[in-house]
């Protein structure tokens, strides 16, 4: 796959526009599709409008389908802090909680199995930068960034052996399954003189398990909000970051997550379409700036960092000017697309001048069909994130009032 271009492409000199209507649907006619398709170099650019094709009735809702965790429940079912999910053929969830270090198994129905993995750095320990959880055809795969590692189980929980990662070549930013059931990841260069590979940007690439070769996916445009320069770290919160996501068709959606402009990759490699969206740039205003900056500071004292090693990093952050267009990107049933909204800091502190930094991410989604065309949007209830998109359900964390965290799963209903 070719390198995600920066800036829209220069149209070839034939510029084809379609127009295209949706059908009647649900209970009444559908409003037509307002949008145009132009042809850049043989690849589909869909132009939309900020109107929607669903009409009264047609829209996507989301019902719940099961929700492990609470806070006074039994010590299995409680969670600290949530950080990735799988499913096995079974129906089988199985659940990192990166505060308590290990993974713990509940069947279909949410009913507590057993649990994997132990705190610590031996064989068959976790340490508490769980980066996901995934099941790769018999065996379990643990990410373990804290022990620089990927730590391999078989399903029913025994150890099987821990591969080493080396962080100076590449840092996994995101983990997802994609074709073919292969784990791959998007890596962030902290040295470009020793990376993964020879390109700019954080390269998509299958993780090198036993017996897999490695693939370049797809290389995403350089992040903007963490950067190396002489050896220092240059930290710009809400500055432009590269997004994607994966699924098991071997469908690849990624962006700049400045600009609704999406790339929707077919199995083969091949870009098909890009799909666009009028937006306009938010402005971080300086009150947006404190509340950021007040809500990292509480999660810094949280963590047991010192006030003064606090103080002197917050005082080198240098927000970005913009907020970003939208906050991150899924790939959901009968090929839709979905791009879900980012909220400001002060839609998120109100009155109060507080908020947790988990909501930057609204729980509000745009929808996109597999033409690329925009069908509407679909808000998910309380506090939730998303974390993975599997076939019509989405797998994330809710967090009640008191923001203890539980695992719901929803499922799309399409109509």
């Amino acid at each position: 796959i070719e390198a995600i271009p920066m800036e829209p492409r220069r149209l070839t000199a034939f510029l084809c526009t379609v127009p295209l209507l949706a059908a009647c649907a649900g209970g009444g006619e559908a409003p037509a599709w307002a949008g145009t398709v132009t042809d850049s170099a043989g690849i589909p650019v869909v132009q939309n409008t900020e109107v929607g094709m669903w009409g009264e009735g047609d829209a996507w809702t989301v019902v719940e389908e099961l929700s492990i965790g609470a806070l006074e429940a039994e010590e299995a079912y409680q969670f600290g802090q949530i950080s990735g999910v799988d499913v096995d053929p079974q129906g089988n969830l199985y659940i990192a909680d990166m505060q308590a270090q290990e993974i713990r198994v509940f069947d279909a129905t949410g009913t507590y199995l057993r649990t994997i993995g132990a705190p610590g750095a031996g064989p068959g320990e976790l340490g508490q930068a769980i980066n996901g959880v995934f099941v790769v055809g018999e065996e379990l795969v643990v990410p373990d960034l804290a022990n620089a590692r990927i730590s391999r189980f078989a399903l029913s929980g025994d150890f099987l052996a821990a591969d080493r990662v080396d962080l100076a070549k590449g840092v996994p930013v995101r983990l997802d399954i994609t074709g073919g059931g292969r784990l791959a990841g998007q890596y962030r260069n902290i040295n470009p003189a020793d990376s993964l590979t020879e390109a700019k940007g954080d390269p998509i690439v299958t993780v090198a398990l036993p017996g897999q070769t490695v693939d370049t996916l797809a290389v995403l445009p350089p992040g903007q909000s963490l950067q190396m320069s002489g050896g220092q770290a240059r930290i710009r919160p809400l500055e432009p970051e590269p997004v994607w996501d994966a699924d098991n068709q071997g469908r690849l959606v990624t962006s700049m997550n400045d600009t609704w402009r999406l790339y929707v990759w077919g199995a083969d490699g091949a870009l098909g379409r890009i799909i666009t969206l009028p937006s306009e740039r938010r402005p971080l205003t300086d009150r947006d700036e404190q509340v950021f900056k007040d809500a990292l500071r509480e999660i810094y004292a949280q963590a047991g960092v010192p006030g003064p090693a606090v103080e002197n990093l917050l005082s080198q952050m240098e927000f970005a000017d913009y907020y970003p267009a939208f906050w991150s990107l899924a790939l959901g049933p009968q090929g839709s697309v979905w791009v879900q909204h980012a909220r400001t800091g002060a839609e998120l502190a109100g009155e109060s001048e507080t908020f947790d930094i988990q909501d930057v991410g609204s729980t509000t989604w745009s929808v996109f069909d597999q033409e690329g065309r925009y069908l509407g949007d679909v808000t998910f209830p309380g506090k939730y994130q998303p974390i993975r998109a599997m076939g019509d359900k989405f797998y994330g964390i809710a967090r009640d009032e008191l923001d203890v965290q539980s695992l719901k799963v929803y499922r799309i209903v399409t109509g």
